[in-house]
């Protein structure tokens, strides 16, 4: 593990570089240009130290506590035990509390393996009436190039109470931190002992508060020992991890990462987002709801119009940088007939607003979060049992048919465009 003078000197190079983005108007890895982080510098530093002590180790394992809770109930408990080796190694075990369901993942280098040795549990994501039972000896198996996958967003299907852990594994293994360019304050709230380590406490504030998250980071090798992260909404939910045996650049053989399923498992066809997307030439599903500006929309009265439907969330990092895409196309488009609408049912009214006026952002656009609106894009725009993703892009011709949806954004992409000029618009 590194030593107590590492980690200071550590802290001590976040906070130079800390000072040089100060100077320089730089704008660290992974933020959103022009994003400010407010609060203690010395807090940031830890925070930082914390990431880079992850990104930075060649070998990392610990075993974790993971606990769910909403309105101060408990649902769900489990544990999991993790090793990290570079470049692209990773393996997950997880057991339920009652000890009766374990799911494995294995990251081999290329591809990454599941598989449940208690039998495969219900998967939201997958066709309810092939999955009535609980199966041994079936496995998922994906593509995991480096840099290009998370494992926090695999781990509820192993079926043991957890959903997503707090901190990514797969950051240390080269995966951008999707949450580090949603952070905007940092402050410390002291020190405590942890399973005899010292540990600062830091709060991390995300989305004008609506995430926050609490690490307990030990100050000898800078990495945390306790994790607390408050999701609010309409229902809170706060998910606390506590790590042990938390073990840096300790030697781990690769067999721990060598899987192949076993003779007569089957893999398990889970179905992909893809496959839930409305096709080309169906009619776009109608709906009427009410628009930010108290104005109601309904689909079906801008027939004559091509319609460009995007699905966004504030959480959502390729949402927030397409918004000022999209409204670019509709100021060069709308002599032509076109009309964007964004459609958000996730947020609340009142920061959706603000991110809207930051962005100056003119479209129209839908904000609501009842059943109504949420029932509009989990089952009516995307047909993926259990799945959803955003962005989720639909154009829609002037018939009411849709000509081209998908999932994403990526800067610089003409895919949009393309789409549009089939359909005769020129600029």
């Amino acid at each position: 593990m590194k030593s107590l003078g590492s980690a200071s000197m550590l802290v001590a190079g976040v906070l130079s570089a800390l000072a040089t983005f100060t100077a320089s108007g730089a704008t660290p890895p992974g933020r959103e240009s022009g994003a400010v982080v407010q609060g203690d510098v010395a807090a940031l530093a830890i925070y930082r130290a914390m990431h880079a002590a992850i990104r930075e180790a060649r070998a990392l394992s610990y075993e974790s506590e993971y606990v769910r809770e909403t309105g101060g109930k408990e649902i769900g408990r489990s544990s999991y035990r993790l090793l990290l080796r570079k470049p692209n190694y990773a393996r997950l075990e997880s057991r339920s509390e009652d000890g009766t369901k374990t799911g494995v993942l294995i990251l081999d280098g290329r591809r990454m393996w599941i598989y449940w040795p208690d039998g495969r549990p219900y998967i939201h994501e997958s066709d309810s009436a092939a999955n009535t039972r609980d199966v041994r000896g079936s496995y998922l198996r994906k593509d995991a190039r480096k840099g290009g996958h998370s494992i926090a967003r695999e781990t509820s299907v192993l079926g043991t109470g957890m959903s997503m852990t707090i901190i990514d594994p797969s950051i240390f293994l080269g995966s951008p931190d999707l949450m580090d360019a949603l952070l905007e304050s940092v402050k410390s709230d002291g020190s405590v002992n942890v399973d005899g380590e010292v540990c600062d406490i830091i709060e991390a504030s995300y989305l004008k508060g609506q995430r926050t998250r609490v690490f307990w980071i030990s100050r000898r090798d800078r990495l945390p020992r306790r994790l607390e992260e408050t999701m609010r909404g309409k229902r809170d939910i706060v998910v606390r991890e506590r790590w042990r045996d938390v073990v840096v650049n300790g030697t781990i053989s690769k067999d721990q990462f060598r899987w192949k399923p076993p003779a007569g498992w089957e893999e398990y066809p889970l179905q992909s987002l893809d496959d839930g997307l409305l096709r080309p030439g169906s009619e776009a599903p109608d709906f009427e709801l009410a628009l930010l500006d108290g104005s109601r929309f309904r689909l079906s009265e801008h027939r004559g119009k091509v319609v460009w439907l995007s699905f966004w969330r504030l959480s959502c990092i390729p949402c927030r940088k397409e918004l000022p895409h999209l409204q670019m196309l509709q100021d060069r488009y709308a002599g032509e007939g076109l009309v964007v609408l964004g459609f958000n049912c996730a947020d609340g009214r009142e920061q959706a607003e603000g991110f809207i006026r930051e962005k100056m952002i003119r479209f129209p656009n839908v904000v609501d979060s009842t059943t109504a609106a949420r029932e509009v894009f989990h089952e009516r725009y995307q047909t993926a049992k259990g799945q959803s993703a955003l962005p989720l892009n639909y154009i829609i011709d002037i018939r009411g048919r849709i000509v081209g949806g998908w999932y994403g954004y990526e800067k610089g992409s003409d895919r949009g465009e393309r789409i549009l000029r089939s359909l005769g618009m020129t600029r």
